[in-house]
């Protein structure tokens, strides 16, 4: 969508890669991608074009497909990511692994760029923590 606003051309996207699910969403997606929104895309998705991401993009594919360590990382945190044990509950947790899983992965994971140059010793741990 287009929009002109004095003067100025406003381009606003109608669908991201945190909005864009793969079909309509249960009532636990909804309240997990409300909780995202919330929390987690601050850092996990970029906050304009061609902006860098602090964390990784998340998607379905994020810890291969395991819910159990996606929602043990979210609980506990990771060493660059604050844990959330206290501020949501396990069932609201649970919703947002359940979200998460209907957002389509990313085409290419060159195609994110990082927010600062990082060593290959440190792009080898992420590769670990992502997988």
């Amino acid at each position: 969508m287009i929009r002109v606003v004095g003067g100025l051309v406003v381009v606003v996207l109608a669908s991201s890669a945190a909005n864009a699910q793969s079909g309509p969403l249960n009532d636990a997606q909804h309240q997990g991608r409300a909780l995202f929104n919330q929390s987690c895309r601050v850092c996990h998705t970029p906050p304009a074009l061609n902006a860098p991401l602090f964390g990784p993009a998340l998607s379905q594919d994020t810890q291969r497909g395991r819910d159990d360590v996606l929602a043990e990382i979210i609980a506990e945190g990771s060493p660059r990511m604050p844990g959330f044990k206290y501020q949501f509950s396990p069932d609201q947790i649970t919703a947002i692994v359940a979200y998460l899983r209907t957002v389509p992965a990313q085409q290419s994971a060159s195609s994110q760029p990082t927010a600062r140059p990082v060593s290959a010793g440190e792009r080898e741990r992420q590769q670990r923590e992502a997988d």
